[in-house]
């Protein structure tokens, strides 16, 4: 349930840009998101709406996602290499005994789409 929380951060930065730009309504918000996450993007459209349905700033407003890779390391053989798959698989030996980079950020609002014209 994380994705709540996560979600009303995205909204907060996203107000945060549309404030300090004069911005009448929030147009669009593009997302990044990593293998790290460990939700779907869909759990936080349904955050966006239920967290956005009365206010008029983000009234209309889109979600886009990206993907990105991460960096992971294998744990038996010691590989490190980028993936963009959540449960991934080394391509040096095969193992499926994989960590992701623990630091690597798990969604990441990129761009603010405002319109300023009122």
């Amino acid at each position: 349930m994380h994705e709540l929380g996560i979600t009303q951060g995205i909204i907060d930065r996203a107000r945060e840009v549309a404030v300090a730009n004069s911005a009448r309504k929030v147009t669009d918000l593009y997302l990044t998101m990593t293998p790290a996450a460990d939700f779907t993007f869909d759990s936080i459209e349904m955050y966006f709406e239920m967290l956005t349905d009365e206010d008029e700033l983000f009234k209309g407003a889109h979600l886009h996602l990206a993907w990105a890779p991460v960096s992971a390391t294998c744990l038996k053989c010691s590989d490190q290499f980028s993936t963009e798959a959540p449960q991934p698989r080394c391509p040096q030996c095969g193992s499926a005994a994989v960590r992701l980079d623990p630091t690597a950020p798990m969604v990441q609002l990129t761009d603010v789409g405002i319109d300023d014209k009122g």
